[in-house]
This record gives structure tokens, sequence and C-alpha cells, in this order.
């Protein structure tokens, strides 16, 4: 990896992370006055996709004994079935037959920037090592805001981010899995995997659910 384009790639994950507040600065006495120790500790992960450099600063949240049977550690994934239903029917729609409209429908496929992130962390006493990159005064941690990738709350922090943004306008969880979505009112239907996004809709429709979801994240 050439070191000026990590160190490039680092500083803007730094101002993404910054951008959206992921953490505020606090001492690290405070971190382990409330937790009786000290921040997870955070490293980065630099890779190369492609020509282009990634940079992810990442915690180290490690298993801890006893969270073997803790569900809320994990997040939900929709079954290879559920894309294949949804093209099964996209084929259908996209021509116009058994359309509400009468109109021809579109598939969408959106992928979310840097998903995790912009989950809200569900507790006020996380807190994280700071890395050189942020930049912080001497003695200070991060408590988190939102979660940090590595952290073992980020993956249902997420799925309870995206639920609650798409029921505000008017989607339904299915019953078979929590990761797929109908809004009747449109005929919209929706996969989530991880942070991608796959839509099938009226053009019309999907167009305000892209600006909706640009303005969420």
């Amino acid at each position: 990896l050439d070191p000026m384009k990590v160190r490039e790639a680092r500083e803007d994950e730094m101002d993404f992370v910054k951008g959206i507040k992921v953490y505020e600065e606090a001492p690290i006495q405070e971190c382990v006055q409330r937790t009786g120790k000290k921040p997870i500790g955070t490293r980065w992960v630099d890779i190369l996709k492609g020509e282009l450099t990634r940079s992810r600063w990442v915690a180290q949240d490690y298993k801890k004994k006893g969270d073997s049977d803790r569900e809320d550690l994990f997040a939900a994934m929709p079954p290879l079935e559920a894309k294949k239903a949804l093209f099964r029917l996209a084929a259908v729609k996209m021509t116009g037959k058994s359309t509400q409209r009468g109109e021809r429908m579109k598939l969408m496929m959106v992928d979310v920037r840097k998903a995790h992130l912009n989950a809200r962390c569900s507790r006020d006493d996380v807190y994280v090592a700071l890395p050189e990159e942020a930049k912080a005064k001497p003695g200070m941690c991060g408590r988190l805001l939102r979660w940090l990738y590595g952290m073992r709350g980020a993956a249902q922090g997420w799925e309870t981010e995206f639920g609650e943004k798409l029921g505000s306008v008017g989607f339904d969880r299915g019953k078979s899995s929590p990761v797929v979505f109908q809004r009747k009112s449109d005929e919209t239907v929706l996969v989530v995997h991880g942070d991608d996004f796959t839509f099938l809709g009226y053009p019309d429709v999907l167009d305000e659910l892209l600006a909706d979801m640009r303005k969420w994240w």
C-alpha cells in the first residue's frame, strides 16, 4: 500500500466520522470510573480495493465470556429465496402487467455508504480509544454516540436504524424475514442485505425514496 494514499484514506474516514458525530471526546478517567475498564481498543484496517485505498477505523470489541447466547449481537440476513422472489416479481411488474397503475415498475439498488456508522448507539457508556488521526487532547478517549465498526452491537443497531426509518414512511416488515419490506399503498417491495437495498417500485416512487434515503444517511 502507498503510505501517502493510506494517510489520505484515514483522513477521509476521520472526516466522515467527525462529520456525523460518531463520538464525543471524554476523559479516559470518566471511562474507568463508569465502566471499571479502560476504553475499548481500536485499530485501522487498510485495504486496496481495485485501485482505491480504503481505510476503516474499527473497534476491537472482542467476544466476552458468557456472550454466546446473546441474540442482540446478531442482525438478520435475507434468505436467497427473498431476492429470487423479488426478481421474479420484477420480471412481471417491469412489463406493466399486474400493477395497480398499469404502469411499468423498475428495480433500484442502493448501497448506503459506511452504513453501521449511521446507527445511533443504544448506550451512553461505550468508550473507545482514539487514533492519532483524531487529533484528540492527551488523556481523552471517545464516548460513542453512534456504533463503530467492530462493536458487537453495530449490526443490530443498523438493522434497528433502517427498520425505524422505513417504518416512518409506511413500510411493513415481512413476517418470515425482518429484512423484507412492503408498502401496500404503492406496491413497493424491498429486500435489505446489510447495507444493500433492492427496491421494486414505480419510477416516481423510487425517486422519492432515494431522496428520503439521502436525507437519512
